[in-house]
Order: structure tokens, then sequence, then C-alpha cells
């Protein structure tokens, strides 16, 4: 059994977790927002943010999801699958349930307070009533799909995580099958190939396969909404099937280690190719069927690097003990939950003055990222809150304030 604690993996999720700050700040401020995605963004925008956020976009959610597989099979290993799904239930799907109730209702409406102030100049609380028809309309124009579906917003990762552990019993009933029959042994030859370097192409030839149906070869379309997306659900769902198995097999992370600078270099070429070949491939409206097959080629080549990049960084540099990983890694979630409406509100108060996209974007940064550590500090770690979403509470200092590693309560 693995009783050990994986330091540099918790702390890139949590990480990848917090990084949703930077993405939908960044979102606020684009020059050309996705084709699937028309919303109205701030006057005040640089092409840097459309960069910023094509590149966060590129790994952010997959390595999510593949370690999300990944700690469900240790989860697994250890309290069996009837004791994992009560952990997740009361973890993931009851937090999801009071979060739709609580949070998603002031998200919705700073979100359209922002898109409205955007687009028509106003600056009104409470959403004008022909104005969002017209966008609704606009929007539904520009993308093709009706308007009316309930988006959850940012929530959604936690819906298809609480569909995903579904696979939980079948996952574990192949696996076992398949060491029954002689395949799939920690030393075997599959375990050796993932290993090696070159499944890269191997992963990645798959996940082109599932962003065929997406414009541009991106995932912008489809999965925020309550019904579930079938495209979107293969997509992420293939990340957190292969993180179950990486936690049977762990080549993989020995070679996101060992190949770390090369990875980083195919990433760094693979970044601006994809950006460029997605750039046409909307272009070309689904005129291209070529065009769109490098697209997704480059774009699955480009998530596949920068997941063993980011994997293999964080294994190599902060897998140890750390107030700082331990405090990124539990706060989280929390700061993930209460974000989007922090950075709705201050974008949306933001867009009535004339300034630099750039100081823009670093104000509803710092001042997202303040509010959400700040309340999980004093308001969230040792209350019931705490409890709820972690089922203990926690004791943390400031990371700057202590040396030590984390004491928890029981």
């Amino acid at each position: 059994m693995d009783e050990r604690r994986h330091y540099g993996l918790d702390a890139l999720r949590g990480f990848m977790m917090i990084l949703g700050i930077v993405l939908h700040a960044a979102l606020l401020y684009l020059t050309s927002p996705p084709l699937a995605a028309p919303i109205p963004t701030d006057r005040n925008n640089a092409v840097v943010f459309d960069v910023i956020f094509a590149f966060i976009h590129d790994f952010r959610m997959p390595t999510f999801f593949l370690l999300a597989g990944f700690f469900t099979a240790l989860l697994v290993e250890k309290r069996g699958i009837g004791g994992t799904l009560k952990n997740r239930a009361s973890r993931i799907l009851l937090p999801l349930l009071a979060a739709l109730v609580v949070i998603l209702p002031p998200t919705g409406l700073l979100t359209l307070d922002f898109m409205l102030a955007a687009r028509f100049g106003t600056h009104e609380l409470l959403p004008n009533l022909p104005q969002l028809r017209q966008l609704a309309a606009e929007i539904a124009a520009k993308t093709g799909e009706p308007p009316g579906r309930f988006p959850l917003g940012h929530l959604w990762f936690l819906y298809y995580l609480c569909m995903f552990y579904l696979l939980i019993g079948p996952l574990h009933w192949l696996i076992a099958r398949c060491r029954r029959l002689g395949v799939g042994q920690p030393e075997g030859v599959f375990a050796r190939a993932l290993g090696h370097p070159f499944m890269m192409l191997v992963f990645a030839l798959w996940t082109a396969l599932t962003l065929w149906p997406f414009k541009g070869g991106q995932v912008h379309e489809g999965f925020v909404y309550f019904a579930p997306h079938p495209p979107s659900l293969l997509y992420y769902g293939s990340f957190f099937v292969l993180g179950y198995v990486f936690h049977i097999h762990r080549s993989f992370l020995d070679a996101s280690v060992r190949h770390l600078r090369g990875f980083t270099v195919i990433a760094a070429i693979l970044f601006p190719l994809s950006a460029v070949l997605s750039g046409l491939d909307n272009s070309a409206r689904g005129g291209s069927a070529e065009l769109h097959l490098y697209s997704v080629l480059a774009n699955a080549l480009c998530t596949w690097a920068l997941i063993y990049v980011f994997i293999g960084a964080a294994l190599r540099f902060f897998d140890r003990p750390s107030p700082w990983i331990d405090y990124t890694a539990q706060s989280a979630y929390w700061v993930y939950l209460i974000h989007m409406p922090l950075v709705s509100l201050a974008g949306w108060w933001l867009v009535q003055f004339d300034l630099p996209a750039v100081f823009k974007f670093l104000l509803v940064c710092a001042f997202t990222a303040l509010i959400a550590f700040a309340t999980f500090h004093y308001w969230v770690q040792d209350t019931w809150l705490g409890q709820f979403l972690h089922g203990r509470r926690l004791n943390l200092r400031w990371p700057w304030r202590d040396r030590r590693a984390a004491v928890r309560r029981p």
C-alpha cells in the first residue's frame, strides 16, 4: 500500500486550482475571445492576455483531471471502493450542492454585470433585462448554440468529477482482470512502455481524436452547462482514467522527471505552433479538414508536453515537506470555490475606469488572492466550513511564519 505523501503532486494539484485566478482574470482582458465563448471583454485589453489564457488553458484542467485520477486510485487503495465513494460524496458532491446555492448565484450575477458593462457601458448591479436579452441573442448568433441553458460556471469541474467517480468500480474491475490475465503487471512490458518518452505520442494521438469535435482543436464549449456534454466528458475523462492507471504504473512519473528538459523544449516549440494553427483553423470556420487535423494534433501534443513538464517539475523541485506546499494544497479548494465571484466583482468595478489592461489584471488578481486566502486563513480552515470541505479542521500558520510541518487537529 502507498503510504507516502506525494508532496510534489499535491502541490501541483493545488497550484492548478489556484491558477484559476490568473486564467479567469486574463479572460476579462482578451482581445479575441474564443469563437465558442465570444463574451464581451474590457475595452482596455491586450494581446498578452490572449497568450496567457491560451497557455494556461492548454494544460491546466487536463493536468488537474489526471491528478484527480491518480489520487482517486490512491484513495481506493487505502479505503476500498465503498469508502472512496463515501469520501468523495462528502468532500466533492456535498460542497458542489452547497456551492450551487451559495456561490453560483452571486457568480452569475457579477459575471453578467461585467459582460453588460463591457458591452453596453452601463454599470448597474441588477442587469438591465432588454440589454441582457440582446447580449444573449448576440452570443447565441455567434456560437450557434441556443440561449437559456443552465450554466454551472467554474463549478463544472466538481460536477464532472462526480461523474468520473462512477468509473471507479469498472476501472478497479478491469485492472484486476488484466492482472489475473498477466497483463499490466507493475514490472511488466506495459509498465516499462509507460516510462518511455515516446509514449507522449501515443497519448497525444488519443487526445487529438477526442479534440476533433472542438473548434480550433481547443475545448472552449459545452462543458460549463448542467446538461452533460459527451465530447467534453470523453476528453477530460480520458485524463482521469490515465491518472488512475499512472498511480499503479509509476514509470510515467519517472519519465516526466528524467526527460524534463527535453519535454520543456518540445512544449516551447509546440505552444506557439498550436496557437497559430488554432487561429488559422478558427478563421477557416470548419472549412478545412486538413487544417483542423493539424490543429488538433498540435494542441494534443502541446497539452501532453506541458503535462510532462509540470508533473516533472513538481516531482523534481517540490516533492518534499514544506509549509508553503502544505498551505497551497490545503487552501486551494476554498480559493477555487470562492475566486470566481471575486474576479467578476473586481473586473466589473474596474470596467468604468480607463486604465491599462495590465494594471487592471494585476488589481483583479491581487484583490481576489487577498480575499480568498484571508478568508481561508481566518474564517474557513479552523471552522465548521473547513471540516465540511476537508473532513477535518486545520491549524495552518502563514507559511512565511512557519518552518514546521502544518499541525492538524483530528
